[in-house]
């Protein structure tokens, strides 16, 4: 997943949704609990300096509450390794503060940016199950395991999402990816045909659903679906490169031609629009 794009607009104010849900806290699994004391303090290391506006809060024994405004803090600044130390004070200072879940999400979205993918995963997998629910869980979520070739947990991510917000595009281009890579392209037609509208799909969208139709050899529907694609997005050589193959294969093949030239045409006169 897809990269560095989940990392825009992360740390805002803490969520309520915790507390809206009234839940109760929760007892953190042992194994979380062993991640979490992995991670114990080293906040007064020199790269994890507290603003002075904080430290009065941090002498002597700091609360779990003081610690979890300071991850924040440190992640706003994208020091994420600190950010990940003081989540990680905080949760072991108090397990069952009452938002322990979204500290939680927030204790492994800064192990994953900070590179520890394989913690960062296992730290968001338990925020999830400690009853934390935020699209941006999900994202981040399957883009972390897609990252890690765990295809199929991935996928459940991305639906997760896509329950929350069905027109999520960034959800439906990694999920229709992954299913077309493991050769699911029945699937592949169920994410993206019913009840897309063709103008809001992505340019991969349309890619990825003419692709499924073509390997299912309903040529028709691919040429439709690939056509409308690049309508409405004239610029994408990929798309246009499907369709001149699917058009080749049904020996149309001045059609493929044409649709190549154009869209080759379009590509050399981008950067000339660029520089005027």
């Amino acid at each position: 997943m897809a990269g560095n794009r989940t990392k825009t607009g992360i740390w805002v104010a803490p969520s309520d949704a915790i507390t809206r849900a009234g839940l109760r806290p929760k007892i953190i699994h042992l194994a979380f609990l062993l991640l979490v004391l992995f991670w114990m303090p080293h906040i007064s290391a020199q790269n994890c300096v507290p603003p002075e506006s904080m430290k009065p809060r941090l002498q002597g024994h700091a609360d779990a509450a003081a610690l979890k405004d300071l991850g924040v803090w440190f992640a706003e600044q994208k020091n994420y390794a600190c950010a990940a130390n003081a989540f990680a004070t905080s949760l072991q200072t108090d397990p069952n503060q009452k938002d322990v879940a979204h500290i939680a999400f927030m204790f492994g979205v800064s192990l994953y940016f900070s590179g520890d993918a394989k913690e960062g995963i296992a730290a968001l997998q338990e925020a999830e199950k400690l009853g934390y629910k935020d699209i941006k869980l999900h994202l981040i979520l399957a883009e972390a395991l897609d990252a890690a070739h765990d295809t199929a947990a991935a996928e459940t991510q991305w639906r997760a999402a896509l329950e929350i917000d069905p027109e999520y595009s960034d959800a439906l281009d990694n999920l229709s990816s992954d299913l077309i890579a493991e050769g699911n392209f029945k699937g592949t037609i169920e994410v993206l045909e019913i009840p897309r509208l063709v103008s809001l799909r992505t340019a991969q969208q349309s890619l990825n659903l003419g692709l499924a139709y073509a390997k299912l050899n309903k040529l028709d529907d691919a040429i439709r679906v690939l056509r409308d694609g690049l309508n409405t997005t004239p610029d994408s050589l990929p798309l246009a490169n499907e369709l001149a193959d699917v058009l080749t294969q049904m020996n149309r093949k001045e059609e493929a031609a044409t649709v190549l030239e154009v869209a080759r045409a379009r590509q050399a006169a981008e950067p000339a629009a660029t520089t005027h």
